[in-house]
């Protein structure tokens, strides 16, 4: 016969709390993705991550990019089975009113004569961050090179402002960080 001991009820306790803990943050069914949802398009930019279906096969993207045919090129790491795509980025188009450094209000305020663009809703001049060659940049993302202000001009990474052919960058001119130099 098993004899109750205070050491075996703290025992069994502290089981039932761990068995409890681990079914709490298990985490939510995985989402599979949908292969009609999912179909390549040469058309669509394709961000780091993204999955795509495309002639029986789901593939991922290795860094952003557009027009590459998955199964040809290097750019696309075939999977052996259908991926969750809860957490996956989406692929094309970016969200409209994106201009994230004045909410959508790009360009000059005629009463003032002055440039608005990069200013928050408050009036506070938001400069944008240094261009790196690691980050990816969507249309219509700003970043400081050299001195001037960039906007891309659609999906680009490593593409330094001004330097490649055809150019992903196009110089703002009218820009709240430039009216003090």
């Amino acid at each position: 016969m098993v004899e109750l001991t205070l050491s075996n009820a703290r025992s069994f306790f502290c089981l039932i709390l761990m068995l409890l803990a681990a079914s709490l943050s298990a985490p939510a069914a995985a989402e599979p993705c949908d292969p009609e949802t999912a179909k390549w398009n040469p058309e669509h930019y394709y961000p780091e991550d993204a999955v795509v279906f495309h002639k029986g096969h789901w593939y991922e993207s290795r860094e952003m990019h557009k027009g590459l045919e998955p199964g040809i090129t290097f750019d696309w790491n075939k999977l052996d089975s259908v991926p969750d795509c809860s957490n996956r980025p989406d692929s094309g188009k970016r969200a409209k009113g994106s201009d994230k450094q004045n909410d959508g209000q790009p360009g000059l305020n005629q009463a003032d004569g002055k440039s608005h663009r990069g200013e928050t809703a408050s009036g506070m001049c938001v400069r944008p961050e240094q261009w790196l060659f690691s980050k990816s940049y969507e249309k219509g993302d700003l970043a400081s090179h050299g001195g001037q202000i960039w906007e891309a001009t659609g999906p680009t990474r490593g593409d330094m402002p001004d330097m490649d052919e055809p150019p992903h960058w196009k110089l703002v001119e009218e820009h709240c960080a430039l009216q003090n130099q």
